[in-house]
């Protein structure tokens, strides 16, 4: 019985390590800290006695054989016949039980499971009183379209450091090729919204969708001024 509460301890250790890092992801360090240590708790309870188990019978392992090759060394300076027979078998390992491996392996895929559900869905944050339940809002537009290069210098953007370029459409695309688009077009950095106002993360970028770019289309961009509104591809984007 208590090998199968270890394999529980170490599957809520894996559960907990996961939800601190969903917590770090959203930038809540507090309760992520406080959930890996709970999580080091839970990996103790699991491998602690096993681990404490292993090295004793190491330990007694090793002392045999030093008292042993000791014992054939006075044996054979006596001359002794026992110090030429061969040295007792080794003590074998405890065999781990078939159904304990088997509810490890079926915690194992429930927690893998899990997660993969939770990238799935975006990585949703935790539901507390000061979660953030709008999207956040986009910068206002502060420059027009640009036709052509030349109008460039005439915009009313001021001087940046950082490229600017001219915002392809990307409305439609899947965040992943919009991303791309926006860096072939010479701005790297852009930012991506979940349109819902859910706030969840967007972990799978080829399983968003994007509904809503600000800039629109052909407004000079500099590194941080897009931001893409996204929905998860299975969800209604009217596109």
């Amino acid at each position: 019985m208590k090998a199968y509460l270890r394999v529980l301890a170490g599957m809520f250790a894996g559960i907990t390590l996961w939800l601190a890092f969903v917590e770090l992801i959203h930038g809540k360090f507090s309760p992520a800290f406080i959930q890996l240590v709970f999580a080091a708790g839970l990996a103790y309870l699991a491998v602690g006695k096993p681990l404490r188990d292993y090295r004793a019978r190491k330990r007694t392992e090793y002392a045999g054989l030093a008292a042993r090759a000791e014992a054939g060394h006075r044996a054979y300076l006596a001359g002794d016949p026992a110090a030429f027979a061969p040295p007792p078998p080794t003590p074998q390992s405890p065999k781990i039980r078939r159904g304990v491996v088997i509810a490890a392996l079926i915690a194992a895929a429930f927690v893998i499971f899990g997660i993969i559900s939770d990238i799935s869905d975006g990585l949703d944050p935790p539901s507390d009183d000061d979660a953030t339940t709008t999207a956040p809002t986009t910068p206002p537009e502060t420059s027009g379209p640009v036709p052509s290069t030349n109008s460039v210098a005439a915009t009313t953007n001021p001087p940046r450091p950082s490229a600017m370029a001219v915002i392809p459409n990307v409305v439609c695309m899947n965040l992943q090729d919009a991303q791309d688009a926006i860096q072939a077009a010479g701005v790297f950095y852009s930012n991506s919204v979940d349109a819902t106002g859910a706030g969840r993360a967007q972990v799978w970028d080829r399983n968003w969708i994007v509904v809503e770019q600000t800039p629109a289309a052909g407004f000079v961009i500099g590194e941080g001024d897009v931001v893409l509104s996204v929905v998860k591809e299975d969800e209604p984007h009217g596109c």
